[in-house]
């Protein structure tokens, strides 16, 4: 059955087609929810202050010097150095003056304590109560973080240097929630395809069963379709431009499907039947804008800069940032309905 492809505009809370508008039903509770986002009230666990005093780590008995901070109060730190995007020696301020106004007088961490331990912190970006037992759809793509170089207004004012360096994170999305549930950085060179199978078991590991996987174009090659049939979920990524079918031909000069090119087969036949509109409608490849909104998000609050210049620091910049966007998500998302 054919089915027409959705293009979208946006004007204010409402999402307009050819036939039907999708528009926001809970835009009040909604709207309450984006002025949450900016409360500044700072709420400290017990993992980081008790009894008025900050809570040393616990000892782990390996030699050397025990550590002076704990995780949770290094990662307190950081994630307001990432929210407001400050630098170190800024965030260290903001601290000070935080907990002073708490009356504790406790010794905090300096800058350099906080860019040694940034690296090697591990962030649990997820919230283990949010999960869901059942399979999910997850989104895939990457974009773009820049680490040096100068901006877009100088590049088109006076032409891009050779010193302006990227950083390319991976992220997939849960469909129902938009939540982050996994996150991988790499370099500005690494095609997309490779790094599917390790978000996949990244999320996976995070708890998530996977039932729909849902990609660019980027993503379209046999093993991913095979690796779908061995886990039994959903691949779906449009064909390249021109694909074309892998046959065979038997005994009787009859054509058959290539052994592991058959799942991809079936969405060339779909495409040459119905059109490459009719299949995304079909399959509902519109979901996958979710996953650009998310990056749309990422660099419209935290900026498209990181502000770290070491791989293992500027993961957990990212994990930070993810941490907070699911945060955001449980304060409250828009729900939509089309209407004529």
């Amino acid at each position: 059955m054919y089915k027409t492809n959705i293009d979208t505009t946006y004007n204010n809370n409402t999402t307009k087609t050819g036939l039907m508008t999708k528009k926001i039903i809970n835009w009040s509770e909604y709207n309450k929810s984006l002025v949450r986002r900016g409360d500044l009230s700072i709420f400290i666990s017990e993992d980081v202050i008790k009894n008025g005093r900050i809570v040393l780590p616990q000892k782990t008995g390996k030699p050397g010097r025990p550590q002076e901070y704990s995780d949770a109060l290094i990662e307190l730190i950081l994630t307001v150095r990432v929210l407001f995007r400050l630098p170190l020696r800024q965030v260290t301020g903001f601290a000070r003056f935080l907990f002073y106004t708490m009356g504790i007088t406790s010794k905090l961490p300096d800058y350099t304590t906080l860019d040694k331990r940034m690296g090697h912190l591990n962030v649990r970006y997820l919230d283990q109560q949010t999960q869901v037992t059942g399979g999910v759809v997850m989104l895939i793509d990457s974009s773009g973080f820049k680490v040096f170089g100068e901006g877009e207004w100088m590049v088109r004012k006076h032409g891009a240097t050779h010193g302006r360096t990227w950083r390319e994170t991976h992220i997939a999305i849960d469909y129902n929630t938009r939540d982050i549930i996994g996150l991988i950085n790499t370099t500005a060179h690494v095609h997309d395809n490779t790094q599917l199978k390790p978000l996949l078991k990244q999320v996976q590991d995070n708890g998530y069963k996977v039932k729909t996987l849902i990609g660019d174009g980027a993503y379209d090659s046999k093993d991913n379709y095979l690796l779908g049939r061995k886990q039994h979920f959903e691949m779906i990524a449009p064909p390249r431009k021109g694909a074309i079918e892998h046959l065979n031909t038997g005994r009787n000069h009859q054509w058959y499907d290539t052994p592991g090119w058959e799942e991809r087969n079936a969405v060339i036949r779909h495409i040459e039947e119905y059109g490459i509109d009719g299949w995304m409608a079909d399959v509902e490849y519109h979901r996958r804008s979710l996953v650009e909104n998310a990056f749309s998000r990422l660099k419209t609050i935290f900026g498209d800069h990181l502000q770290s210049r070491k791989e293992p620091t500027q993961y957990t910049e990212q994990c930070l940032k993810a941490k907070i966007i699911n945060q955001f998500n449980q304060l409250g998302l828009p729900k939509y309905e089309w209407v004529r």
